[in-house]
């Protein structure tokens, strides 16, 4: 990203204001076409505490990871990008709840203060899947 920071003839900023338009065009495109896609490097690889937040904007963005140029980056991109146990527990208790519902006749469902819809459940479902791949891919390190 930064040559696309050069080419808009921007300033590099920790939040990235100049080029979250293109990011989310990038995710966007990606998505249409049921892509992964991947956030750029961050080249000032010293400056962890930068790199912990672009870890965590490009999470939230929709970004699936972010690539990496120093091995000091892995443990934030990690941290950032695995799915934590209480989100897993959450997106299990959607599908159920989700399920139940349908079974009694209804569309929706409230879970934690939230409308659950089937699009919800999708959304669960990925992030169960990503999280059982991350274990798999674990213990073969470990």
């Amino acid at each position: 990203m930064p040559d696309l920071i050069s080419q808009l003839h921007a300033r590099v900023t920790h939040e990235q204001s100049a080029i979250l338009t293109s990011l989310s065009l990038v995710i966007l495109a990606a998505r249409a076409y049921g892509l992964c896609v991947v956030d750029g490097i961050a080249s000032d690889f010293k400056n962890l505490h930068s790199f912990e937040y672009a870890c965590r904007l490009g999470r939230d963005m929709g970004f699936d990871g972010k690539s990496l140029i120093h091995p000091a980056q892995i443990d934030y991109s990690n941290d950032a990008f695995t799915p934590k146990a209480a989100e897993v527990a959450n997106a299990r208790e959607i599908i159920k709840a989700l399920k139940e519902a349908k079974e009694s006749g209804h569309g929706t469902v409230v879970v934690n203060d939230r409308l659950v819809e089937n699009h919800n459940v999708k959304a669960a479902e990925r992030l169960i899947k990503l999280s059982e791949m991350i274990a798999e891919l674990e213990k073969e390190y470990i």
